[in-house]
């Protein structure tokens, strides 16, 4: 069975390589990137199983880009988990509403985001 594709879109270095590190042991492959637009771009060429995406970026925010894969039908189907600071009600409800599939606040356990991109993973 091939490994599962999730594509990580983190602006902090020290996250995005942290949710690599951990992603990887758990026997998924992944594709991190430090913003929006590459991994938009990447997506032309390849579907992940799952985007993992921080809401909060320089160039072109998390919600800006969910927009995007949401309304493009090779892509709809991704599901995407919104990783964010942003822990308001309001903000977690803009987040689904958008069409994401979860939403987990910053600091997460790792353990707590695994099991939420398995469940995610089984859904998709």
């Amino acid at each position: 069975m091939m490994n599962k594709l999730i594509f990580v879109t983190e602006d902090d270095d020290n996250i995005r390589e942290l949710l690599r590190c951990t992603l990887e042991s758990y026997g998924y492959e992944v594709a991190a990137f430090e913003g929006a637009p590459p991994m938009l771009e990447q997506l032309q060429k390849q579907i992940p199983d799952l985007i993992l995406l921080d809401i909060m970026m320089p160039e072109m925010d998390g919600t800006e880009a969910l927009k995007r894969i949401k309304s493009s039908s090779r892509t709809k189907a991704i599901p995407v988990i919104l990783l964010t600071a942003k822990s308001s009600e309001v903000d977690k409800v803009k987040g689904l509403d958008l069409g994401a599939d979860d939403y987990i606040t910053k600091p997460f356990g790792l353990l707590e985001l695994s099991a939420r991109v398995r469940a995610a993973l089984r859904r998709g």
